[in-house]
Parts: C-alpha cells; sequence; structure tokens
C-alpha cells in the first residue's frame, strides 16, 4: 500500500514503513504549531493495484485550528476516559460477585458445589415457629412437625311460613314437629390437627352444640337427644404409603358425595341438600369409625378412596351393636385442571354396600332404654333446606320412609362439578336399594310414611334424589379445589370488608367491600315407591353469600319446597291394627334464613 501525503499544493511520494509514518506526524504537528489554518490535510491512501480507485481518509489534524484547540481536545479526552474508568469501577464493585468459600481439605481441593446438603434426621428439630395461615398454626423448620388450633361457630335465624296442609297435626299428615321461627347455635366446635415426624397426621374436633340420639332410637324424643358433645374428626393417618397412597383410621367422613365431603365452613348454602339427611350422613353427622384409603394418579388427575367402616349413628357408647359393615367407594377423574383448579371439571362416581343399621324398634317408658332384640332396618327422611331447632333429630321432617327392615342395601351417587373462574356449577344423584324391606311397627304407628300396615313385605325399595346449583362471585374470585380429597375447599376473598374513616378535615369513609357471591339450587327427594309413601320434594333456593374475609361470612337464603306427601297413618283397636281415614299434608313451605359463620 502506497500513501500520498500533500501539504497545501507541494505533493510527495513515500512508501508508507515505520519511519515515514513518524515523519508524517512530525509535519503535521510543525503545520499546526505554525498555525496555518488555510492549509488542508488529507491522507490519501493509494492501492497497490493499478486498476483500484484511491481512498482518501479525512485528517484528525484537519478539524483544528491550531495547537491551542489540540491540547483542549486532548484534555477533554483524557478527562472523560477517567470519568468512565471511575464510572466502571464503581459498578464493578455493585456486581461483584460473593466470594466463593474454601475448598474442603477433606476432599482434596476439589469442588463440591453441588455435594448434597447433610442428611436430616426425622424429629430430630422440633422447634416450632408459629404464624397465622386461616388459623392459628405453629410449624418447625423441616416442616415434620406442625399443629393447627382453631374451630367454628355458626349462630342461625329463621323465619317460616306454609300453607294448611303442612301445617297440621303429625297424625293427619303435618310435619313432625311443627314449624317454628327460631335463633340458634347450629355448630359450635373446637378441632386440633397436625402433622408429626412429617408422614404422620391427626385431627380431633368436637361439637358443643348438638344432640346426640343417646339410644340410637329410630324416633328419639327430646328426653334421649341430650346436648351432649359430639364427636366427628377423631383420626390419624400414614402418607406416601407405596401402593396404598394416604391410609386413615378413626372417625371420619366415608367416601360418599361431594357435598358430604365438603367442610359446613364453607358450604354453598346454609344447608346440604335433602340428599344429605336421606342418603350420605343420617342421625350422625356425616361421620363413621373405620378406615379408608386414599391416593391418585402422578398427575392427581384422577383420585381414588375406599374404606371399611361401622354403619352406626353413634359413633361411641353402649348402643353399638354387632353388624352394621359398610364398604365405600369413590373414583374421581379430572378431565380438565387449569390454573390450581381456577377452571376444572370434576366428574366421579361413588358407591356404598352395607348391611342395614342395627336399630332398637321398643323402650322402656320409665328408664328410656331399649328392651327386646335390635333388627336391621332403615329409615330414610329428611329436614329442610333451614333448620328451625338445634342440631340433631328434633328438627321438622319434611319426608319420612318410616322404619323399613330389610336385608341389605346399596347406594350410587354421581357427581358432576365445573369451576371457571368466578363462575361455578355443582350437581349430584344418588340412588338407594333396600332389598326383601318390610314394614314395621317401630315408633308411633301415625308417624308420617308408614302407610302399609306394619309387617307387609313390600319387596325392594328403591328411593332417589340430586341436586343442581349454579354460582356466581360478583366480586371476581374464584372458588377453591382440594386434590387431597377432591373438594372444592376455602374460598378467600381479593378484598377483605373494612368501613373506617379516613384522615383530614373532610374524614372521608373508606370502605372495602369483601367478596359477594350468588346462588340459586334446585333440589330434589322422592321416597315414595311401591307401597311406602314417604313423600316427594321439590325445592329451591336463593342465596347470597358475603365473605368478609377468609374466615367469616354472612349467608342470607330463601328457600320454598313443595312437598308432595298422602298419609294414611294405621291405628289400633281392640288390640288390632287397622287404617285411619287418608290425610293430604301437601302443600308449600316458605322460609327465610341467615346465618353468621366464622371459623378460626
Amino acid at each position: 500500500m502506497r500513501a500520498l501525503r500533500t501539504f497545501g499544493r507541494q505533493p510527495m511520494t513515500c512508501c508508507l514503513s515505520y519511519t515515514g509514518a513518524v515523519w508524517i506526524a512530525l509535519t503535521c504537528v510543525a503545520g499546526l504549531w505554525w498555525a496555518a489554518p488555510t492549509v488542508a490535510v488529507e491522507l490519501v491512501v493509494l492501492p497497490d493495484h493499478a486498476d483500484a480507485q484511491p481512498l482518501a481518509i479525512e485528517s484528525v489534524a484537519s478539524g483544528f485550528g491550531s495547537f491551542a484547540e489540540v491540547s483542549e481536545a486532548v484534555e477533554a479526552e483524557r478527562q472523560r476516559i477517567t470519568a468512565l474508568e471511575t464510572r466502571l469501577k464503581e459498578l464493578e464493585q455493585k456486581t461483584a460477585p460473593e466470594s466463593l468459600p474454601a475448598p474442603d481439605k477433606t476432599t482434596g481441593g476439589k469442588d463440591d458445589a453441588n455435594k448434597p446438603p447433610d442428611p436430616y434426621e426425622i424429629g430430630t428439630d422440633p422447634a416450632y415457629k408459629t404464624k397465622w395461615a386461616n388459623t392459628f398454626q405453629a410449624e418447625s423448620a423441616n416442616k415434620d412437625f406442625r399443629v393447627k388450633i382453631g374451630g367454628r361457630s355458626q349462630v342461625d335465624a329463621v323465619a317460616f311460613s306454609a300453607a294448611p296442609s303442612p301445617n297440621q297435626p303429625p297424625n293427619q299428615g303435618g310435619l313432625d314437629p311443627e314449624l317454628a321461627d327460631t335463633v340458634a347455635l347450629r355448630r359450635a366446635r373446637l378441632r386440633i390437627e397436625g402433622r408429626m415426624y412429617e408422614f404422620y397426621d391427626w385431627a380431633c374436633e368436637y361439637d358443643f352444640v348438638n344432640q346426640l340420639n343417646i339410644n340410637n332410637e329410630v324416633y328419639p324424643t327430646e328426653r334421649d337427644s341430650g346436648p351432649v358433645t359430639a364427636v366427628t374428626d377423631l383420626w390419624m393417618q400414614i402418607r406416601d404409603v407405596p401402593l396404598l397412597g394416604t391410609v386413615r383410621v378413626g372417625n371420619q367422613k366415608d367416601p360418599f358425595g361431594y357435598e358430604h365431603l365438603t367442610s359446613s365452613r364453607w358450604l354453598n348454602f346454609m344447608e346440604r341438600s335433602f340428599s344429605q339427611d336421606a342418603f350420605e350422613g343420617p342421625f350422625n353427622n356425616g361421620f363413621l369409625p373405620g378406615i379408608q384409603v386414599m391416593n391418585s394418579n402422578e398427575e392427581g388427575d384422577i383420585g381414588w378412596q375406599v374404606g371399611e367402616f361401622k354403619n352406626t349413628s353413634n359413633p361411641f357408647g353402649f348402643s353399638n351393636s354387632s353388624g352394621g359393615s359398610m364398604t365405600v367407594g369413590r373414583l374421581v377423574w379430572l378431565p380438565i385442571y387449569e390454573d390450581e383448579g381456577r377452571k376444572l371439571l370434576h366428574t366421579a362416581i361413588s358407591g356404598r354396600t352395607m348391611q342395614p343399621r342395627r336399630q332398637y324398634t321398643s323402650f322402656d317408658k320409665t328408664t328410656g332404654l331399649p328392651n327386646g332384640d335390635p333388627v336391621d332396618a332403615v329409615r330414610f327422611r329428611t329436614r329442610g333446606s333451614l333448620r328451625n331447632g338445634p342440631p340433631g333429630p328434633l328438627n321438622s321432617i319434611y319426608a319420612d320412609s318410616g322404619l323399613l327392615q330389610g336385608t341389605w342395601q346399596n347406594m350410587l351417587g354421581l357427581e358432576l362439578v365445573g369451576n371457571n373462574g368466578p363462575w361455578s356449577f355443582q350437581s349430584e344423584y344418588f340412588g338407594s336399594w333396600l332389598y326383601n324391606a318390610t314394614t314395621t311397627s317401630a315408633g308411633p304407628l301415625a308417624t308420617n310414611g308408614i302407610q302399609p300396615a306394619p309387617g307387609t313385605k313390600v319387596g325392594t325399595v328403591f328411593y332417589q334424589g340430586g341436586y343442581a346449583e349454579v354460582l356466581y362471585f360478583l366480586t371476581g374470585e374464584s372458588r377453591t379445589y382440594s386434590k387431597m380429597e377432591y373438594r372444592f375447599d376455602r374460598p378467600v376473598p381479593h378484598n377483605n370488608f373494612y368501613a373506617v374513616r379516613g384522615g383530614g378535615s373532610g374524614r372521608r369513609l373508606n370502605v372495602s367491600e369483601g367478596a359477594w357471591q350468588v346462588g340459586m339450587r334446585y333440589n330434589y327427594l322422592c321416597l315414595s315407591d311401591g307401597q311406602v309413601n314417604g313423600g316427594v320434594l321439590n325445592g329451591m333456593t336463593l342465596g347470597l353469600n358475603w365473605l368478609l374475609n377468609p374466615n367469616a361470612r354472612l349467608y342470607f337464603n330463601y328457600d320454598f319446597t313443595y312437598r308432595d306427601f298422602q298419609s294414611t297413618p294405621f291405628n289400633k283397636v281392640n288390640g288390632v291394627v287397622v287404617p285411619s281415614p287418608s290425610y293430604d299434608g301437601s302443600g308449600w313451605i316458605h322460609g327465610l334464613g341467615t346465618r353468621l359463620a366464622f371459623d378460626f
């Protein structure tokens, strides 16, 4: 490469070597020293090939008029570089990585960054740290110990009106007992649950507002339904058992029915459907002593529960008798499960096969204790969608089959549940088959539902029921879902409710609305089949739920139910059972109720 250097109009050709470059630089400085601003300085680079065009590069010196300007430019550039270097050092200090620990001498100086942590022996660090997680909770650092202490309280106020026929005396087809406007405690429970040694869970819960059927009577009276503390959850379970999953032993809910397994702390309406009372959990709050196995596939979209339980209405006490074995199973499939359950489709089938409960049919008039031998028998009955008495058997009965003796009972349950953001729907169907059924003389002969004369063989009796409900959160929340037992869990408002005065002269009222949910449910139950007419119910419940926070809510329910019931009770004349005139107990029953519920 050759270069032509020009000063003014005096060209000179040279080879661009180290000596030539120094000479050119000195010449440029000399030119500037003599302050010749009119002299144009440029460097023309000539290619080695004659055919190529020369490339002219403007000299840096051409932009300065004097040596003073060059000095100023050099000084400014030096200051700029100094400032950049200072800034670079500051950034390097801020982003400097943490120093690595010295190599472990025991490993020969090798890098042990991927070395697994030291093993922890389960149970050796039981120290607790407390916190609030929708209840008081204490937990160890390694989460192998945990305790939750809490409970729930529910206070109801209800009022009723009904057509003349349901308000007739019980021996004329009316409700038994009669309707009454009440204010009562619905539930008052204390609960302690926890985990120990990582794989063991336990729960102990007691209800202090309860009327326990002490003598296991078919038709209990107030004398035999005392305010006795009732056991609800009282179990221990082991998790992650190979092949089995979770094994739970003790007093618990058997896996039959979706709303049955859903806690009363977050029910959609004040009461569960008619089917809960008739099929799922009659006379025992839905809790039974037994053993249950719960498991699922790895993805959790298929789950199953199976267990063996004692079919009894009294989980503790001498009235338990032999018999009453119950096998229960439930299979769940989630074809859709997205966004942690905010969008899901739940389908399930459950079944029971069991020996009817051993029931006493006669009692001593003085002591109230049972006498005679018990029989294998079932009573199907349901209370209303609003309760007008304390928990227990003394609420108004809307439909009643009477006591039916039988040899075996099978039950089927179907579930279809969906969740999509603020929308949710829930529906279930139940069917019950009682084989080799026979009417009995248990209880007053005027009791509703005992239509054929006692001792009449009525074959297989089939009863059925179901419900469908739709709910919507006006404030945009979505229901949460538990894959442990495959049912809805605690709903959490986006904002808790409060109303406080702000500061300043205006003292503006600041309000947060909590969560608001509206719902509608259709409810159906048929306890009439063949000769045994226990009644047919069709009901509708409209609900408004105000969730003040995750632990407190207000229910507002309006319920109207049509009761279709024809009664033909029997009386004794000279020791012979004869039919009495028939009575029509059909008509509308309206109820308005509200509940303040909170758990802690």
